[in-house]
């Protein structure tokens, strides 16, 4: 009897401690390279090596179109050009043409009307100095020579210009900026008629 009681109570005893292994947590899978606190969960991360020491991404770094921090001098602040366009009558030219059918020159204009970009020259008379221009002469054969040029021009005959005008954004500083106007197109018409 006193045997069977000792053999019990060994039984119940082992029967206990394996309900409480059977309890506890479960083994890591990988034992000794658990990770601390501090240590990236996933070195293998191929964004990893962009993080910042604070743990935020590209900071201060580049992006698709280059650094966030953009400099105090914007690419708006260079000289780019833009339409030029004025209208007004002849006061006098000394065009002259080349090889190539184009004209260069000086064409003196009273100037009448412009586009946004031209205003300043507005209610002027302007020189301006041509280089290989092409031009129109939308007049008649006034002294019946058998075609249409520069030999048909008088002063009052309206003219157009047509060309690019180098200007910066009006918030960007001016200073020693000057605007060049440059014309490829002269176009000449003869002089308004009364009612037309």
């Amino acid at each position: 009897m006193t045997f069977k009681r000792t053999l019990l109570a060994v039984s119940a005893a082992a029967l206990m401690t394996g309900q409480a292994w059977a309890l506890s947590g479960p083994a890591p899978a990988d034992p000794g390279k658990g990770h601390g606190p501090g240590t990236p969960n996933n070195t293998n991360n191929p964004g990893s090596p962009h993080r910042s020491t604070q743990g935020t991404e590209h900071t201060g770094g580049k992006g698709r179109h280059g650094t966030f921090n953009h400099p105090g001098s914007s690419h708006k602040c260079k000289p780019h050009k833009v339409a030029y366009v004025a209208s007004g009558t002849l006061v006098s030219q000394t065009l002259a043409k080349n090889a190539d059918g184009t004209y260069s020159g000086e064409v003196t204009v009273e100037v009448k009307a412009t586009n946004h970009h031209a205003a300043g020259d507005k209610g002027k008379t302007k020189a301006y100095a041509v280089e290989k221009v092409r031009v129109t002469f939308g007049l008649r054969d006034t002294n019946s020579d058998g075609s249409v040029g520069l030999d048909d021009l008088k002063a009052g005959d309206r003219v157009k210009l047509i060309g690019k005008i180098t200007t910066l954004a009006k918030k960007c500083s001016q200073g020693e900026f000057t605007p060049t106007t440059t014309i490829r197109k002269i176009v000449f018409h003869a002089p308004a008629t009364p009612g037309s």
